[in-house]
This record gives structure tokens, C-alpha cells and sequence, in this order.
């Protein structure tokens, strides 16, 4: 696994809270399509994967959020990329505050 990335979608143009819950639970579903990973945080997701596969899924969040009914969607990535190597995973990084859940 060479890259991991945060990603955080915003609706710009949501009518309400409902609104824009429903538009990130589409990119949500779309990322758990794809083998990278995820792991949902309140602000953002992380996702880990090789860099195709998560620049693919990166672009996708974008086209989800605007066919969900968004006209203006901004998205923040942070991305830790690693061609010759592997970066920390989610589970090494956080894995230990999460002991026993589920």
C-alpha cells in the first residue's frame, strides 16, 4: 500500500442538514465500493490503496456529490503517497484508540 488520503467532500449549495447527510452518505457509498480501506471519521474519510485506485476513487467522490444534486462541491484532500514503499495504515496510526469497538 504506497498512498492513503483523507478526503473531506462539502456540499456548497445544500438546503439543509438532512441535505448535505445525504449527499455524503453517496460518497461514502461509493468509496465502500472500492477496495481501499475506508474508514469514516466525522469530518472526513481515509482511504489506503495503491495511488490509481485512490486518485480514482478521490475523482469519483467529486462526480458522486455533484450527480447526488450539488452544483458546487468543494473537496480537501491530504495525501500521503509513497512510491517506493509503503505508508502507515489507518489501523497502525489510530488502531489502538479503537480497541474493542463493534
Amino acid at each position: 500500500m504506497e498512498c492513503s488520503v483523507a478526503i473531506q467532500v462539502l456540499p456548497m449549495d445544500s438546503a439543509s442538514d438532512e441535505d448535505t447527510i445525504r449527499v455524503v452518505d453517496a460518497v461514502i457509498a461509493e468509496i465502500q465500493k472500492y477496495d481501499v480501506n475506508p474508514y469514516v471519521g466525522p469530518f472526513e474519510t481515509a482511504i489506503e490503496g495503491d495511488y490509481d485506485t485512490c486518485m480514482e476513487v478521490l475523482k469519483k467522490c467529486q462526480l458522486v456529490a455533484a450527480e447526488a444534486g450539488c452544483g458546487q462541491v468543494m473537496t480537501y484532500a491530504k495525501i500521503d503517497y509513497k512510491p517506493n514503499g509503503a505508508v502507515l495504515t489507518t489501523e497502525k496510526k489510530v488502531g489502538k484508540y479503537h480497541q474493542g469497538e463493534n
